[in-house]
């Protein structure tokens, strides 16, 4: 019996090998270091990136700045200026100095504003990281308008998964301190853990999936049910679970 020609375009041509799989990639967070030119800025960046470095301690430090209102002492004289590090690099500078580096929550807060450098006009390190999630079937998904009381209302627009828009995520069940609206079933924040701008729809899912929550679907977003929660998203187009 003859063996059959082989089909001159194959039906399966799988971009991964049966025998590998996707290699998940972490990002790690660079936030604005105070209120000047990078205000409420933050985006989430290989870890390999080069930034500025300031660094947090949870105790009394001699010459360590403590802002009102805040719980950490910040410096950025550690015992030099640093600005051009990577994560890991700046993990170390830290240790050295027997700190850590500081959340996001703690820099958008602007606890340590002012601790010198020049850094508060920053993207500097911060301690939070996330994993990205493999890259979603459908290559599309809506955006939403934040809010019905702004020049957007009731706006959805089709995004690619790779532009880049801002972030506000959901919860079915209660995460301290996230807002739930009166009407509302879900639980909503922009502040995961700071405000983000300019993500991809897969680096927006994984910052919501690390907080133990989700993307909002575009009913959520223009029914109101996340509206009022920070990071004047109210005003923006922003990303949606809902798949084109």
């Amino acid at each position: 019996r003859e063996t059959p020609a082989p089909t001159s375009s194959p039906s399966f041509s799988p971009s991964v090998s049966p025998s590998e799989s996707p290699v998940a990639q972490t990002l790690s967070a660079v936030v604005c270091g105070g209120s000047n030119a990078c205000r409420n800025d933050a985006m989430m960046v290989d870890p390999r990136e080069s930034h500025e470095v300031r660094c947090c301690s949870d105790a009394v430090k001699e010459g360590w700045a403590k802002n009102n209102n805040c719980d950490v002492w910040a410096a950025s004289k550690v015992p030099s200026c640093f600005h051009g590090e990577d994560l890991a690099s700046a993990e170390e500078i830290c240790r050295l100095e027997d700190a850590r580096l500081c959340t996001a929550e703690e820099i958008y807060n602007q606890c340590t504003k002012g601790s010198g450098c020049g850094h508060d006009s920053d993207l500097i390190w911060s301690s939070f990281s996330i994993t990205v999630e493999p890259p979603p079937v459908a290559p599309a998904h809506f955006i939403a308008c934040g809010a019905s009381n702004k020049p957007c209302a009731g706006t959805t627009e089709i995004a690619l998964n790779e532009e880049y828009h801002d972030v506000r995520c959901c919860s079915d069940t209660f995460i301290e301190a996230w807002n739930k609206r009166s009407g509302c079933d879900i639980w909503s924040d922009s502040e995961v853990p700071t405000c983000f701008h300019k993500e991809t729809f897969v680096v927006a899912k994984s910052i919501c999936a690390a907080s133990g929550a989700r993307l909002c679907t575009t009913a959520e977003l223009l029914s109101d049910c996340s509206r009022g929660t920070g990071c004047s998203h109210d005003n923006d187009m922003l990303w949606s679970s809902t798949p084109v």
